[in-house]
């Protein structure tokens, strides 16, 4: 296999947010996330990406196996419900074995900061010492707002900032994608950046990583630091 491609796969958030999973679609969607390559047999993807109601059932799949499990959580993909239950909505899943978590940004606070940061603020305590991906949402925000949100959630202390739910709303762009890259760059510890929403080519996949690699440094993308969130591109990534 094509090392970036190997690579890409190692830092894949294998997803899977339809409406109309079943125990069947969960129990092939970790198969898959262990096994991706066959002629690459220690080869896996980071994370498989689910809803809160499947997380105990991939948890039971892939207990004691390399690959996590992050929840799409906290009121996503549109945060409009009251923060209570967004943020119980987060303990819960991490609770059910959750590793992670990707949790939308209140977008809609932007103009009240001090709202804003409380919410970001509620979301670290609620995740704990979870991974948090905030979620930026970059296709419903102008250029200088992508920046803010991300340096708001950065600050809040977030692990990760993610560009998109992937629903509903526009995904990544490359330019969202150096916006965000550029706000890891300069948070002044270590943050990651996990990119998602219409990433579905190897081509382009390829693309963004070698963004991440010109703007953060040539050994930065790896699983720990780099994500890239999809349900269909592990299979171009192993063809």
């Amino acid at each position: 296999m094509d090392p970036d491609h190997a690579l890409l796969v190692a830092c894949l958030d294998l997803t899977s947010l339809g409406d109309d999973e079943d125990d069947a679609a969960i129990d092939a969607l970790c198969e898959r996330a262990l096994r991706p390559a066959p002629d690459t047999p220690e080869l896996h993807v980071a994370t498989v990406c689910v809803w809160p109601r499947w997380v105990r059932a991939a948890h039971a799949r892939l207990a004691g196996a390399p690959v996590g499990i992050s929840c799409a959580t906290g009121g996503f993909p549109m945060p409009d419900a009251p923060l209570a239950d967004r943020l119980r909505e987060i303990e819960e899943a991490l609770d059910a074995g959750a590793d992670e978590v990707d949790v939308p940004i209140n977008r809609f606070l932007i103009d009240e900061p001090d709202a804003l940061r409380g919410e970001l603020d509620a979301t670290r305590a609620a995740a704990g010492d979870a991974p948090w991906k905030a979620i930026v949402e970059t296709g419903a925000l102008e250029p200088s707002e992508i920046r803010f949100l991300a340096d708001a959630a950065i600050d809040a202390g977030a692990d990760f900032v993610k560009s998109s739910t992937g629903k509903e709303v526009p995904g990544v762009t490359p330019e969202a994608a150096a916006i965000l890259a550029a706000a890891v760059r300069d948070a002044g510890r270590p943050v990651g950046l996990k990119l998602s929403g219409g990433i579905r080519g190897a081509g382009q996949a390829t693309n963004y990583l070698a963004l991440a690699r010109d703007l953060l440094g040539p050994r930065w993308p790896v699983p720990g630091t780099f994500r890239i969130g999809a349900s269909a591109l592990l299979a171009a990534l192993v063809a």
